[in-house]
């Protein structure tokens, strides 16, 4: 059994047995231990019977007298990590390391209990945060502790109880901020004169989230169809690097407006004399890129736009994710079918696509019912 335990003499008649069962988040090396007494035939029975508990996962990184901190750190590392995309794992880091630890952190797994979650819960509505984000962090933690019922190191999920439920603040449904049809003239006029603007209108009429808009390399462009092969995954503090797209139906080809073809062209040109007056160049072949060549951050992009938008009088609160919204909600009023709608926006299914824009289906089905009643009266 050399390796995988050990047994450690304590004194006449007494054992320490301990098997390592891994490392937790911060890369310290965990043990599970117990106390023996009696000859070393029972320290070998003892040993024997851990490490079959450790083979068949019933020994967990922690013991259920260990902090919320250290099952949390446990968590990321052993069970989100290797199970969700880098993106989200660093939410669920964010999420817990804003909201959740500084509450709850310090306090014991096996000591927790619904009325702590709820005034947890209650504080952060005190601290002024929106309705959004108390549901995510909860949903986080919750997730989080449901991993420790698994484990047995919990008999019940007291983020699950009814008490907790109940202290959810509820969520408004909002519709966002979108390009009307008077918007679109003075949305254009202010594009064709930002250095910005094919990145505004490739997400305004082309449909692409931020995140795919600032990722597209020129390799990526043929005539007027761009390919979304790849995304751009920004953090905070954390270097800006690409990946492949979260689902399937994410990576697509979307042929684009003319419009956005001639600026894109324009934006070409802009870049290549930027280029030779560039000492040094970073060649990504990236379409959208500072005046080296190097990968635009999406918070300095989001306040330049949000300085356009005030600037020209577009919507109040529209946001770059929302121009993505306005090219939807633009191509349903139009017409266009929902799948070919669902497709040129990679959503994963078409019905994703009909509850998120649930508001213009109903405004085309009050269209299509006076259609009607004007074929009934001639």
């Amino acid at each position: 059994m050399a390796g995988r335990g050990s047994i450690i003499e304590k004194g006449e008649g007494k054992w320490l047995v301990r098997v390592f069962v891994g490392r937790d988040g911060s890369g310290k090396r965990r043990y599970r231990s117990k106390a023996v007494q009696g000859g070393k035939r029972a320290a070998r029975k003892a040993l024997t019977a851990l490490l079959a508990e450790k083979d068949a996962g019933r020994l967990p990184l922690v013991r259920p007298s260990a902090t919320v901190d250290e099952w949390l750190d446990v968590w990321l590392e052993t069970v989100a990590r290797p199970s969700v995309r880098e993106r989200t794992f660093w939410d669920y880091e964010a999420d817990l390391r804003r909201y959740a630890r500084p509450h709850l952190g310090g306090g014991r797994l096996d000591r927790l209990t619904p009325a702590d979650v709820r005034r947890w819960l209650v504080r952060l509505r005190e601290q002024g945060l929106g309705a959004r984000t108390i549901k995510r962090a909860h949903a986080t933690l919750r997730a989080a502790l449901e991993e420790a019922v698994s484990d047995g190191l919990l008999r019940d999920n007291p983020a699950r109880a009814r008490l907790v439920r109940k202290a959810l603040p509820s969520v408004e449904p909002s519709e966002p901020a979108t390009l009307g049809e008077a918007d679109i003239e003075p949305f254009v006029d202010a594009c064709t004169s930002d250095p910005l603007g094919a990145l505004y209108m490739l997400m305004g009429f082309g449909g692409l989230r931020p995140s795919e808009a600032l990722a597209v390399r020129w390799a990526d462009l043929n005539g007027d169809t761009v390919s979304i092969r790849r995304v751009a995954v920004d953090k905070p503090g954390r270097p800006l690097h690409y990946a492949p797209p979260k689902t399937a139906k994410s990576r697509r080809a979307v042929v684009l407006p003319e419009v956005v073809v001639h600026e894109l062209a324009a934006h070409r040109k802009r870049q290549a004399a930027e280029r030779l007056a560039a000492p040094e160049w970073e060649d990504g072949d990236l379409i959208f890129a500072d005046e080296r060549g190097a990968p635009l951050r999406q918070d300095p992009v989001r306040r330049r736009w949000n300085r356009l938008r005030d600037a020209v009088g577009l919507p109040p609160g529209l946001t770059p994710y929302g121009l993505r919204h306005s090219a939807a909600t633009m191509l349903l009023a139009a017409g266009v079918p929902l799948k070919i709608v669902s497709e040129r926006l990679g959503h994963s299914t078409i019905t994703l696509t009909g509850d998120t824009y649930s508001h213009v289906h109903e405004s085309m089905q009050r269209e299509a019912a006076d259609a009607l009643q004007r074929l009934v009266d001639g």
